[in-house]
């Protein structure tokens, strides 16, 4: 399986279309491209329009930046979909992002992947390592 995904450069960061599914609803969102995140990430905004709330989480988080410590909490999607691909049952993180980020798009996502960026075409190549 391979596909080919447009992005949205805004200023250093790289912006991609997703489609996040959760227990109650759907939401189309924008999410930043972050290979240095372990987990996707979502804006409690978004998970609670979808469903999703500390009280039904699976466990608290605690998020290390160089700038602070996020309190959050992991859930589990019912699916996400984004880079021409649909992943049932990802787990994110659900963290305040600030800077009207609705979403990070986390390695824990990418790692079945490989992954193209090409910068100056503004798309990004994505091939299943075991179809």
């Amino acid at each position: 399986m391979r596909s080919e995904t447009s992005f949205d450069l805004s200023g250093d960061l790289i912006f991609v279309d997703a489609v996040v599914v959760g227990p109650t609803g759907r939401a189309n969102i924008q999410m930043v491209l972050d290979t240095g995140a372990v987990l996707t990430t979502l804006a409690p905004a978004i998970a609670q329009a979808v469903g999703y709330s500390a009280a039904t989480s699976i466990r608290p988080t605690v998020s290390r930046t160089a700038a602070a410590e996020e309190h959050g909490y992991l859930v589990q999607l019912v699916e996400l979909s984004t880079l021409g691909v649909a992943v049932p049952a990802v787990h994110v993180n659900v963290a305040d992002l600030g800077y009207g980020v609705e979403g990070l798009l986390g390695m824990n996502f990418l790692l079945d992947y490989n992954i193209e960026i090409r910068t100056a075409d503004r798309c990004i190549v994505v091939e299943r390592i075991n179809p």
